[in-house]
């Protein structure tokens, strides 16, 4: 090995080493995931564990800019859009149909909470960011809409339906600097999680597809999930750490139930029943009409592997 190679070797391990340590993501760091995004289709994500897959809807038929076909005049079309070589070659009247594309929109929840900056392994929140960023541009390069409702603790943040990249950007700095003060957020409230939720759901457009992105602490409301899996396309994205299911011992004094308490065997017995006993509930919930995908800290530099 030469100098080079080891010089090479060496900012590669420090660059691998900071991404594991790193608490907060970048506007630059988002953007870039466009260039990813290029090779992931939404469609092909949802239907590795969704048995039923809710794709675009049908074409409209009408004055649109993509031509679609030829066919003989029928009452009611409109006469200007005959089409008069065609016409006169054949001697009866036929029209140009154009197809009007249909743009899905694609509606993304990201809960940015607090309790997600720190973990044993790295940072959900800055999965999160990465995996909504990620997620959106596929929409965008997909010709679909994107939009997006943001949780944290004390505020909530709703981007509605954008269809350009410029547009998506707002979207992006704000996952950025919300992921960049964290730390100075007061944990949340019980309950708040479940009516981010259900306000997100009452402005969902028509027709979206829902993509849910949290650690689901806090959460209850497993019928909520189960309208909206009937509903149409659903993922359900379950961030986690090792930390959520296995507390070790000098951890201190956590959170459980509500409740500030000692770290002993018995609440650690707790902790992972709890954890567990989350994560059944949300599959459950997803049941086998929408998607279920789970993503873990436990290898920050490869991240990427589970979605594609």
């Amino acid at each position: 090995m030469t100098l080079a190679d080891a010089n090479t070797l060496g900012a590669k391990e420090q660059e691998q080493q900071q991404e594991k340590l790193a608490l907060s993501v970048t506007l630059p760091q988002l953007q870039a995931l466009a260039k990813v995004a290029s090779n992931l289709h939404l469609n092909k994500l949802l239907s590795k564990n969704c048995h039923r897959l809710g794709g675009r809807n049908g074409p409209a038929i009408g004055r649109g800019l993509e031509f679609r076909e030829v066919r003989g005049y029928q009452a009611g079309d409109d006469l200007r859009h005959l089409d008069w070589k065609v016409t006169a070659r054949r001697g009866q009247p036929y029209t140009r149909v154009f197809h009007e594309e249909y743009q899905r929109p694609v509606m993304l929840f990201v809960d940015l909470a607090s309790q997600l900056q720190f973990g044993q392994v790295g940072s959900k929140a800055v999965l999160a960011a990465k995996v909504a960023a990620l997620l959106g541009w596929s929409a965008l390069q997909d010709k679909d809409l994107v939009g997006a409702w943001i949780e944290t603790d004390q505020q909530s943040y709703w981007q509605p339906p954008v269809k350009q990249a410029r547009a998506f950007s707002p979207f992006l700095a704000r996952l950025a600097t919300i992921s960049q003060n964290l730390g100075k957020l007061q944990p949340r409230a019980a309950g708040q999680l479940d009516k981010a939720l259900k306000t997100f759901v009452q402005r969902l457009p028509k027709g979206s597809l829902v993509i849910l992105i949290s650690d689901w602490v806090g959460w209850t409301d497993a019928n909520l999930i189960k309208r909206l899996a009937k509903q149409g396309p659903l993922l359900v994205v379950h961030l986690t750490d090792p930390l959520d299911k296995n507390l070790p011992s000098n951890a201190g004094a956590v959170v459980l139930q509500g409740k500030v308490q000692p770290v002993t065997p018995a609440l650690q017995t707790a902790w992972q029943a709890t954890f567990l006993q989350r994560s059944a509930a949300l599959k459950a919930a997803a049941g086998q009409q929408a998607s279920y995908l789970h993503l873990s800290t436990i290898n920050p530099s490869n991240w990427l592997k589970p979605l594609f």
